[in-house]
């Protein structure tokens, strides 16, 4: 039997055993059995045949979300967090997080991170990983974590082959697991190191737990135990793995360091974002040189203007860098940098880009614009920023709107479909979103066919928690943990609307100066009166009527809280302005047919376009059309290859 004919029998048993427990079985017991036994003869390795349950593929909300990890800055900043409790000490492996779930000794579900409370199923692609065992010595339901990367070795393998070029390991790894074929896992080795052992034992340290998972047949990143830290032990160690890093056989940039008793651990705690008894001390980012083309000023919700570096492209640890933020009007002059100079760029954290210095001057002087670049008003000078003051500016109303779309999670309405209702006139103020002037008749008459989804999108988010309502306002200083903190200390709308500010100002967090912003913009009727006018309503967490929704991660949640550009700009990432939008995609792409591309892209909030003016995004693959790039180029599309691509979409 050929291999696709196997592929063909796997998929009928999944079928069979997905209307088995849907109830709705449309074979006998022993067919349903006979199917999986000639699949064991034929192929005893199949992972179809571990599965327990169904997999039901798309999202996967995580029984104990997968946090993030804060990052030190300096090793004075780890022996702070230290407190002189023992450590254990992993290489930080520069892969993709998985949660893998175990009950009965078996392996019955894996997914990726994602935003750390849902991410992608990946149970199937974890049966055909050899260093995940399938079975464990244990019949608790309990939980592994680790990280699933591509060697080195393999990784330069593949590329040897020449059938295409790939531009990193992890990318490689990411588009690997993306892809239908399953084959494809049997051509391309993947390695999975755990770190991470939830739900058994848990008085256990964490030497013990590793040693368990040995025993168990996992592999580990372990690289030592440092007994009462020391500036001299912990720099020493780190020393020591940065010198190894060349002769590894997998990605590191850095260590992760963990508390290794459970006491020290459970006194720890975590916060919303990141356990507080591990900790992550990186490497130096890798950088290089290259000029500044231009320097564009961005205008914000609240006006403030966040100037951003056109860069001529580079690629840096596997990313083609197009753009990087400046961060404000101070620091630009700080830096001394204006178009033309020549400047290093590193990937802070190894994820955004950052300019650390001018490497080389050009002819230029610093400048900095006089009048918004919007609405031609005049800017004003207000501590660091540049701000556009104006009430009728086009940005910082778009800006707004897509504040409130972003918060509220509202899918389909992307930065091109906001600017055309826009300029249409149909929205002027994100309370117009819920103008019943805005029909769907309308919206497919303006957007195309997926005009239908998004007026039910809209519709959909008519009723809301009290937080993300809060949130959505664009209130300063008020966004989604504030929201939330809000509602701890007040019951209702009105409560909140008649605070004082002496009232604020005792909960934890709150300052005079937020406690201003707070009540300013509650009773701003521009706002929150204006949703209310247009039927928004309010629901709170202690309501039975509707469970609270989850809300999908900025790039923020992914990189922990470190500051890449200012809240208020629109650029929120390093190659592409928009994260959702039109997309278009050319060249061979591995193992993929056109239509498994398309569906790929619409299962995660992207439509299909032509290559006009108004396309979002160009992605290539092997051996792109000319013609489609001179376009692309020519009408100032941004373009990127096919793995990075998908490593967005993780």
């Amino acid at each position: 039997m050929t291999a696709k004919e196997i592929s063909k029998l796997a998929n009928k048993i999944l079928y069979h055993k997905r209307k088995y427990y849907d109830g709705e079985p449309e074979i006998s017991d022993e067919a349903y059995d006979s199917l999986e036994d000639k699949l064991r003869q034929l192929d005893p390795e199949n992972p179809v045949l571990f599965v327990i349950g169904t997999p039901e593929g798309g999202k996967v909300t995580h029984d104990i979300p997968m946090l993030s990890c804060q990052k030190a800055l300096d090793i004075e900043e780890v022996i702070k967090w230290s407190q002189g409790y023992n450590l254990f000490v992993e290489y930080k492996v520069d892969g993709l997080s998985l949660s893998l779930t175990y009950s009965e000794g078996r392996l019955v579900q894996a997914a990726t991170r994602g935003n750390g409370v849902t991410g992608d199923d990946t149970t199937l692609v974890a049966m055909k990983i050899k260093s995940i065992p399938k079975i464990i010595p244990v019949k608790d339901r309990i939980f592994i974590r680790g990280e699933l990367f591509m060697p080195l070795s393999e990784f330069q393998r593949i590329n040897a082959l020449g059938a295409d070029n790939y531009s990193s390991p992890r990318n490689l790894a990411v588009g690997t697991i993306k892809q239908k074929d399953l084959s494809l896992l049997d051509k391309r080795r993947l390695e999975f190191f755990a770190f991470e052992l939830i739900g058994y034992k848990e008085e256990k340290t964490l030497h013990e737990k590793t040693n368990i998972l040995l025993e168990w047949g996992f592999k580990n990143a372990k690289i030592d135990s440092l007994d009462a830290p020391s500036r001299e032990n912990i720099e020493t160690t780190f020393l020591k793995a940065k010198k190894e890093r060349t002769s590894l056989d997998f990605e590191i940039d850095g260590l992760v360091l963990k508390y290794n008793e459970a006491d020290a651990i459970n006194k720890a705690g975590t916060t919303a974002h990141h356990p507080k008894w591990m900790i992550a001390l990186k490497f130096e980012s890798k950088g290089k040189v290259t000029l500044i083309n231009d320097i564009s000023w961005q205008v914000g919700r609240t006006g403030v203007l966040t100037p951003v570096a056109e860069l001529a492209p580079i690629d840096i640890a596997g990313a083609v860098i197009r753009r990087a933020t400046l961060h404000n009007r101070e620091f630009v002059e700080t830096l001394d940098v204006a178009i033309g100079d020549q400047v290093m760029v590193i990937r802070s954290g190894d994820v955004i880009p950052k300019i650390t210095r001018v490497v080389t001057k050009g002819h230029n002087f610093v400048t900095l614009p006089a009048t918004c670049p919007s609405c031609g008003s005049i800017l004003h000078i207000e501590g660091v920023n540049l701000v556009c003051k104006s009430q009728e500016c086009r940005e910082r109303d778009i800006q707004k709107i897509r504040h409130w779309i972003k918060t509220i999670d509202i899918k389909g309405l992307g930065v091109k479909n906001i600017e055309k209702l826009y300029d249409s006139g149909y929205i002027k103020h994100f309370s117009d979103l819920y103008d019943r002037k805005l029909t769907e008749t309308k919206l497919v008459t303006l957007l195309g066919k997926n005009g239908s989804r998004i007026h039910q999108n809209l519709q959909n988010s008519r009723e809301l928690p009290l937080h993300l309502f809060l949130a959505g306002l664009g209130i300063e200083n008020l966004g989604l943990e504030m929201g939330k903190t809000l509602t701890k200390h007040f019951n209702s709308w009105e409560e909140i609307e008649n605070a004082s500010i002496a009232q604020l100002v005792i909960i934890e967090g709150i300052s005079d100066l937020t406690a201003g912003y707070i009540i300013d913009g509650i009773q701003d009727p521009t706002l929150a009166k204006a949703l209310f006018d247009k039927g928004v309503s309010i629901y709170y967490s202690a309501d039975k009527r509707r469970p609270s929704r989850q809300i999908k991660s900025n790039l923020l949640d992914f990189i922990g809280n470190e500051e890449i550009v200012d809240s208020d700009a629109k650029i929120t990432d390093y190659s592409v302005s928009e994260t959702k939008g039109t997309v278009y995609v050319t060249g061979k792409v591995p193992e993929m047919t056109k239509k498994d591309i398309k569906t790929l892209i619409e299962k995660n909030s992207y439509e299909w376009a032509p290559i006009t003016k108004s396309l979002g995004l160009l992605v290539i693959g092997g051996k792109p059309g000319n013609k489609k790039l001179e376009k692309a180029r020519k009408y100032g599309i941004p373009i990127k290859t096919w793995d990075e691509f998908l490593s967005d979409l993780v």
